[in-house]
């Protein structure tokens, strides 16, 4: 079985600084700790000079164990109170979840 993975990408409102961002990304990585069936978090600042981020400046990937895990991620109170948090500053989101596969599969 593959890994799940949870991709997040934020476009945050103008006059967001970097450390409220650096603020949510800490409490969204937080969450890692705090709800079983997270394997891993990252995130990062958009760098690619293409120009088709559509408005998205910064991404986060958490990595589930299971769709199972995903889908009890989701709802819980942590989660909850950590997307009520961030709202404040985000404009746009976009949410992809998709099982990795290894080259040549």
């Amino acid at each position: 079985m593959t890994e799940l993975r949870h991709i997040v990408l934020f476009g945050f409102r103008d006059g967001t600084t970097e450390a409220e961002i650096g603020e949510i990304a800490r409490r969204f990585g937080a969450l890692a700790g705090e709800i079983s069936g997270i394997m891993s978090f990252e995130w990062g600042a958009n760098n690619s000079p293409e120009g088709k981020a559509g408005g998205h400046g910064h991404c986060f990937m958490l990595t589930f164990v299971s769709e199972a895990a995903r889908d009890a991620y989701l709802p819980h109170p942590k989660h909850r109170a950590f997307v009520e948090f961030a709202s404040e500053w985000i404009e746009r989101a976009l949410v992809f979840d998709y099982r990795a596969r290894p080259a040549g599969s």
